[in-house]
C-alpha cells in the first residue's frame, strides 16, 4: 500500500497586529459607513461608535479572514454582518488613535480602496447606509430617522414578496414605512420585521456578538547556554509546557499538534512537530513525546534558541476511568491505545503508521486506503457481506496451472504449493470510468498446510489466474 500524504500542517498564521496590506484580498470596492457616537438603547447613557464595512458581494472565506484580522487590529468587537459585511465597535479606539478623524484616516489606511463613509447611531443604521452608499455626519438620534428615510426598501434585504406588497401600498422608501402606524405595521410585515425597525431606528436594543480571535500558545525561550544535549534542551523547555498545560487547562482544551524549533548557531533551525492522535494537554504526555521524538532527530550545531508553537485548541473528549484496573478483565485497554500510537509516531515517524479506512469502490486494491491514526470520515460506505482479505498483495502474482486430460483446471501452483478451489466465484467488474478497469473472477483456495488464499482469474484477455491476497 501507498504511503499517506503528509498532513497539512495543524499551524495557521497568527491574527495581524497592524491594519491590512495593500495588497488584500478584498474585493475592489469596499464601502466603510462610521456610526458616531450617540445614545444606545441597550447601555442607558453609554455611547458607542460603529464602522460597518460593505462588501460587493458575498465574501469568500480567505478574503472573510484577511478583512476580520485587519478589523481586530482596530478593535476587539468586530462583528459579522451576514452575507457581505462587518461591523465594528470603535468607541474605544478613537483616543487610542488619537480622535475619530485620525481614527478614519486609520481606516483609510487599512482600507485603501475608495470608501464611502457615514455616520449614524445604530449599527444597523450604518449598514443600511453603507449599502446606500450615502455620505452623511448622523450624530444624534433625532435626526436618524430624517437621514433614513429615502433610502429604498430593498436595502433592508426583505424577501421580494414582501417589498412587493409594500409597494403596492405605495410604500416605496424607509421614511413612508416609518411613518405607518405601529399596530397595523406589525400586522402587516410581522413582528421580526417591526423588530428590525426598532433597531433600525434605536428604539430597541441591536446586541451583536463579537467575534473573537483565535487564541494561540506562542513561547520563545533563549536559555543561557548553547548544547546539542538533549537532556539538556528538555530541561529548558519543562517550565514553557508546564505553563502550555496550564493554558489549556483554563480553556478545557487540548491540541493536535506542536512544533518546536530549535534555533542553532549560525541561524540554521530545525523543526520538530508532534502530532496527537487525540486532542492533548498534559505536560507528562508532551514531555514524553518530545523525549522520544529527539532521540531521532539529528541536531547538526549547537542550539541556541527554541519557539514553542501551539495547534489550533480543539476541544476535549474526557471520560471516566473503568471499574478494573488495566490487564483486569480487559480495562484500560481502551484508553492505552492512543498514548501507544502517538509515542509510536513520536519514534518512527509519521509515515511509518498510519490506520486503514474503507473507501467505496468495487476494486480490492482501491478499497482502501492511508489515514492518519485515530481519523475517521463523517460518512462511511456501507460494509460488503462479501469475504475481502485484508493482507493484499502490491502487485497480483501469476499462478501455474495444472490441467486434466480433458483440458479442464485441476489445480493452482504457487511455489511449489497446490492450491485446491473452496469457494467462488465472485465477480467484480467496476472502474470503467477512469480507464483502470478490471473484470475478474474471485475465488478462496486452500493449501496443503490449511491456509486459504484469495485468486481470481481473467474474464476477458488470456483469462490468466493470479495471486491476489491472504487471508489472516
Amino acid at each position: 500500500m501507498t504511503m499517506p500524504p503528509q498532513q497539512e500542517l495543524d499551524f495557521h498564521p497568527l491574527p495581524l497586529t497592524g491594519p491590512l496590506p495593500a495588497s488584500s484580498v478584498l474585493p475592489p470596492r469596499v464601502a466603510v459607513a462610521v456610526v458616531a457616537p450617540g445614545p444606545v438603547a441597550t447601555a442607558g447613557t453609554a455611547r458607542e461608535l460603529w464602522a460597518a464595512v460593505q462588501f460587493d458581494s458575498a465574501v469568500n472565506p480567505a478574503a472573510l479572514a484577511a478583512a476580520l484580522r485587519g478589523a481586530q487590529s482596530f478593535t476587539p468587537r468586530v462583528a459579522i454582518e451576514p452575507p457581505d459585511a462587518l461591523l465594528l465597535e470603535l468607541a474605544g479606539s478613537q483616543q487610542l488613535f488619537g480622535g475619530l478623524h485620525a481614527l478614519l484616516l486609520a481606516l483609510r489606511a487599512a482600507f485603501p480602496q475608495p470608501l464611502r463613509l457615514a455616520m449614524a447611531p445604530t449599527p444597523l443604521a450604518a449598514v443600511l447606509l453603507a449599502r446606500a452608499g450615502r455620505n452623511c455626519c448622523i450624530t444624534s438620534a433625532a435626526r436618524l430617522q430624517g437621514r433614513l428615510a429615502p433610502l429604498a426598501l430593498h436595502h433592508l434585504r426583505w424577501p421580494e414578496a414582501e417589498t412587493d406588497r409594500l409597494r403596492s401600498m405605495g410604500v416605496t422608501c424607509l421614511g413612508e414605512l416609518l411613518r405607518l402606524p405601529r399596530a397595523g405595521l406589525a400586522r402587516r410585515i410581522g413582528p421580526q420585521h417591526l423588530l428590525q425597525l426598532d433597531q433600525l431606528t434605536g428604539r430597541r436594543a441591536d446586541p451583536r456578538v463579537a467575534v473573537l480571535p483565535a487564541e494561540r500558545f506562542v513561547e520563545r525561550i533563549d536559555p543561557d547556554f548553547e548544547s546539542v544535549d538533549r537532556e539538556r534542551l528538555l530541561t529548558a523547555l519543562a517550565p514553557v509546557l508546564t505553563r502550555l498545560e496550564e493554558f489549556l487547562r483554563e480553556r478545557q482544551r487540548g491540541i493536535s499538534a506542536l512544533r518546536v524549533i530549535l534555533v542553532h548557531r549560525g541561524g540554521t533551525s530545525t523543526s520538530c512537530i508532534l502530532r496527537c492522535v487525540v486532542p492533548e494537554y498534559r505536560v507528562a504526555r508532551f514531555t514524553a513525546l518530545l523525549t522520544a521524538r529527539l532521540e531521532s532527530l539529528p541536531l547538526t550545531a549547537p542550539v541556541q534558541r527554541l519557539e514553542v508553537t501551539a495547534g489550533r485548541l480543539r476541544s476535549l473528549s474526557l471520560g471516566s476511568h473503568g471499574l478494573w484496573r488495566p490487564g483486569e478483565h480487559g480495562g484500560g485497554g481502551d484508553a492505552q491505545l492512543p498514548e501507544f500510537l502517538q509515542t509510536l509516531v513520536a519514534r518512527l515517524g509519521e509515515n511509518a503508521v498510519y490506520g486503514l479506512e474503507l473507501v467505496g469502490d468495487h476494486r480490492p486494491e482501491r478499497q482502501w486506503r492511508n489515514v492518519w491514526p485515530g481519523q475517521s470520515s463523517a460518512s462511511r460506505p456501507q460494509h460488503r457481506s462479501a469475504t475481502r482479505p485484508l493482507g493484499l498483495l502490491a502487485t497480483p502474482q501469476a499462478l501455474e496451472v495444472i490441467h486434466d486430460p480433458q483440458g479442464h483446471t485441476r489445480c493452482l501452483v504457487h511455489e511449489g504449493r497446490a492450491l485446491q478451489l473452496v469457494t467462488g466465484p465472485e465477480r467484480i467488474e467496476s472502474g470503467w470510468w477512469d480507464g483502470a478497469d478490471i473484470a475478474r473472477d474471485y475465488y478462496i483456495a486452500r493449501d496443503g498446510a490449511g491456509a486459504l488464499w484469495w485468486v481470481f482469474r481473467e474474464c476477458i484477455a488470456r483469462r490468466r489466474w493470479f495471486l491476489h491476497g491472504c487471508f489472516a
